[in-house]
């Protein structure tokens, strides 16, 4: 094998990994931040709800207050966070991400194939994507990537596909 050929063909194997990683842990994120929003959405009712219940203004006035603070703050705080506008950047990076993480495999897979400056200029293609994908890539926390990690040693990412493969002969 050409030398180029492989090294543009481990390259795209390492940048697949490493998409698949960047992915997973783009949407272990997303769930936390989905999560975030909905208790943004679903507190203030209810503390809306308890600020303004008979017993609690009739016997805990001190608490009402707290419960109509909690239920007017909360939403000013979740909208001044940019949460949903952080949540439409993560869903378009995990899906990018995603994206580049199966187009490094199949040029992985078929670029040695091809004529070396095609393979080299596909290769190219794909890294002007990942570049411009990395541009706009927001950190999660630490704990995101290590529980994709883990995911991912254990399995969940692998394709039954490759297991159930038919043994070739001769």
């Amino acid at each position: 094998m050409n030398p180029l050929a492989k090294a543009l063909v481990d390259e795209c194997c390492r940048l697949s990994e490493d998409c698949k990683y960047t992915s997973l842990t783009f949407t272990i994120w997303l769930r936390r931040l989905r999560a975030r929003r909905t208790l943004a959405l679903v507190l203030p009712v209810i503390f809306g709800s308890l600020a303004t219940a008979g017993i609690v203004t009739a016997h805990l006035p001190a608490w009402a207050a707290v419960f109509s603070l909690l239920g007017t703050v909360i939403p000013l705080v979740y909208r001044s966070s940019k949460t949903d506008a952080t949540i439409t950047q993560f869903v378009r990076l995990a899906g990018e991400f995603t994206n580049l993480r199966d187009r490094f495999r199949q040029l992985g897979e078929v670029g040695v194939h091809k004529d070396v400056a095609v393979f080299e200029t596909d290769f190219k293609g794909l890294m002007m994507r990942m570049e411009k994908a990395r541009k706009f890539a927001e950190t999660p926390p630490e704990w995101c990537f290590l529980k994709a990690k883990k995911k991912i040693d254990a399995g969940h990412m692998h394709h039954d596909y490759d297991e159930q493969k038919p043994q070739t002969t001769g």
